[in-house]
């Protein structure tokens, strides 16, 4: 049994944006003051340039008649990703901190 190219370019393309993505957030959590900043705001971007990426190929597969449901599931993949990735590091890149949420114990 074989594989489909563009299952197995999908995967790959999907594996190294999340490797890269997470290579660049361990990199964020273990830096101190703007390099932290910096490498936990870049973070979600990765993730979204990867699923922009993603879209690109959709409408290519869409337009040759293609295999383009597999490339538009791994954009709606990214795009969560990239979106939790967000709202996981965004009090911290933001400068927000326990109070600013609500979340002291009082």
């Amino acid at each position: 049994m074989r594989t489909d190219p563009t299952v197995r370019s999908a995967f790959i393309h999907g594996s190294v944006t999340v490797a890269l993505a997470l290579v660049v957030l361990l990199l964020g959590v273990a830096a101190h003051g703007t390099a932290r900043t910096a490498l936990l705001a870049i973070c979600p971007g990765i993730m979204l340039v990867g699923a922009i990426a993603a879209a690109v190929r959709t409408y290519r597969a869409w337009q040759h008649g293609g295999r383009w449901p597999v490339w538009q599931g791994l954009l709606w993949f990214l795009l969560m990703l990239s979106l939790i990735t967000f709202m996981s590091v965004a009090p911290e890149v933001l400068g927000l901190d326990q109070r600013d949420l609500g979340l002291a114990q009082r």
